[in-house]
């Protein structure tokens, strides 16, 4: 028995997933307190991209699910073939990711999936509904206000319209393709505004009757988020999570003497002291139906280059996974 892993064998800043390669481990062995699992489903996420190319992780893969393969002495949370979402996020300093057959993990890093929730939902239970909950929660946005975000039409952007709509707060979504209107209206948008022939802030005004939105989250920075600074409220909060348009942002001064407030958010930064809550409400909407993770092509893990270039398309569906 073999553990297959993709790994980055060398790394060229101009092509980082050239680096990249199917190579053969050996089965990790479970030691007092660990759990091995056995990961059969992994998504490809942004954030394992982004590390790829920052060179940070010697195995990619940021979450997944499988099954527990073999528990150590004194493991009581889990038993050998229970349904489990190993918390390889939590563990990333070992550079070792969930591209990979099997990994071992602490018992405390490995949760037990409930009937209730399908393979491909506990597969991305932690980086897009995790994000969503925190940031959403962070923001404080009363019942009725808007809440502005870019890139909704992501599986991120369509999940925050989910549970937006659950609170009762109105969104006002950003999206790159007049096409994608209609979709995300009937997922429960409020409004969506196109950057190819809309000026945002004027939309926004003209939605919000003048008052601006109550708070946004903005996955892509660049010149875009001036355009977000411009369309929130005095006194409101920006989250900056993701970086699509580069590592600059733009922001105006008038809006910082408004008391708008720019800052990242980022996961890692609250998972040590979030993560039982999480869990718990996570759990409870994803169970509920209320957050619908969006699933989309599955790929052998052998064929990892062919998932990765599948994920970068624009317009690909749901989330690309890797699977064996």
């Amino acid at each position: 028995m073999s553990n297959r892993a993709v790994e980055q064998q060398n790394f060229d800043a101009e092509d980082p997933f050239a680096g990249l390669a199917l190579v053969t481990k050996p089965v990790p062995k479970a030691e007092p307190g660990h759990v091995v699992v056995r990961i059969t489903l992994r998504p490809v996420n942004p954030a394992d991209l982004f590390l790829i190319s920052s060179n940070e992780m010697r195995i990619p893969g940021s979450e997944g699910f499988g099954i527990v393969h073999e528990v150590g002495e004194g493991v009581t949370t889990v038993a050998k073939g229970q349904r489990v979402v190993p918390f390889v996020f939590r563990d990333r300093q070992k550079g070792e990711g969930s591209w990979q057959q099997y990994v071992s993990l602490k018992q405390e890093l490995v949760w037990p999936v409930p009937d209730s929730i399908s393979d491909e939902a506990a597969a991305q239970f932690v980086i897009n509904p995790w994000t969503v909950y925190g940031i959403l929660t962070d923001l404080k946005v009363p019942k009725g206000e808007y809440v502005l975000q870019t890139a909704a039409g992501s599986v991120l952007g369509r999940q925050l319209i989910q549970l937006a709509k659950h609170w009762g707060i109105k969104t006002i979504n950003i999206v790159r393709r007049a096409e994608q209107k209609e979709e995300l209206k009937a997922l429960g948008a409020d409004e969506v505004i196109s950057t190819d022939n809309e000026d945002v802030a004027t939309r926004v005004k003209e939605i919000t009757g003048g008052k601006l939105a109550y708070g946004a989250l903005d996955a892509v920075a660049g010149t875009l988020t001036k355009q977000v600074t411009a369309s929130v409220r005095d006194g409101g909060q920006v989250f900056v999570y993701s970086v699509l348009g580069g590592w600059d942002a733009t922001v105006g001064v008038g809006d910082l003497f408004r008391g708008v407030r720019v800052a990242t958010w980022a996961l890692h930064n609250s998972i040590a002291e979030r993560s039982e809550e999480y869990i718990d409400k996570v759990s409870k909407l994803i169970e509920a139906k209320i957050i619908v993770p969006l699933v989309g092509e599955t790929y052998e893990l052998a064929d990892f280059q062919l998932a990765i270039k599948k994920s970068t398309e624009v317009a690909r569906g749901g989330k690309v996974f890797l699977t064996g």
